[in-house]
């Protein structure tokens, strides 16, 4: 069994994560905190395997609740769940020396075997599947980001489809289900008001 605690601000949030780590009979959620402070003294007084960690929360934001767990010397995997897809964002957790960075809308299987990796010894980086070229801020201006709304991982999707990646290459590349990928795709479509990805990658090449 796989103890795990979760901080994060938003209870919607994490109560969902609990729900889907809690539907594998290998986890067992033992603490969800709601800031980071929270999550340190819980700590300091029970043993955990691995915690979950969102960057932005109040009185004790995520980076900071990393460092003093590393400092205290708290022995357990710590992974970053976070809605960024950002180079600095990720570089700055990087430098941190955490084992795991994962995207809040990952794919809920790709959540619960990841964090089973984790625990066995293999750090995973979720951003780790892009490449600087896949950038969405390299692909996209400020126009289409803001006028579209799309995911981070929809973002990545675009990314991976305009490099010529199949639906079967893009599911394992992102560690998803060919499903997954194909809802994704789906709701790009929707989004973007197009009728298919030939439609789609013109938006993308003229905007």
């Amino acid at each position: 069994m796989i103890t795990i605690a979760i901080a994060d601000d938003h209870k919607l949030m994490s109560e969902g994560i609990a729900s889907i780590l809690q539907s594998d009979a290998d986890l067992s959620i033992v603490k969800i905190c709601n800031n980071g402070r929270e999550l340190v003294e819980y700590l300091r007084a029970h043993t955990v395997d691995l915690v979950l960690v969102d960057l932005n929360m109040p009185i004790l934001d995520g980076p900071d609740t990393i460092r003093i767990i590393k400092n205290d010397r708290i022995p357990c995997k710590i992974v970053v769940l976070s809605m960024y897809a950002d180079e600095n964002v990720y570089a700055k957790c990087r430098e941190l020396d955490i084992h795991g960075y994962l995207h809040k809308d990952s794919d809920a299987q790709h959540l619960i075997d990841t964090i089973k990796r984790i625990h066995n010894g293999n750090n995973h980086y979720d951003y780790d599947h892009t490449t600087m070229a896949n950038e969405p801020s390299k692909l996209f201006d400020d126009k289409f980001l803001n006028k579209f709304k799309l995911s981070p991982r929809e973002l990545e999707i675009i990314a991976l489809v305009s490099n010529g990646l199949t639906n079967n290459e893009i599911a394992d590349k992102l560690f998803l289900s060919v499903h997954t990928v194909m809802t994704h795709r789906k709701n790009i479509l929707h989004k973007l008001a197009v009728r298919n990805t030939a439609e789609m990658l013109s938006l993308i090449n003229n905007s």
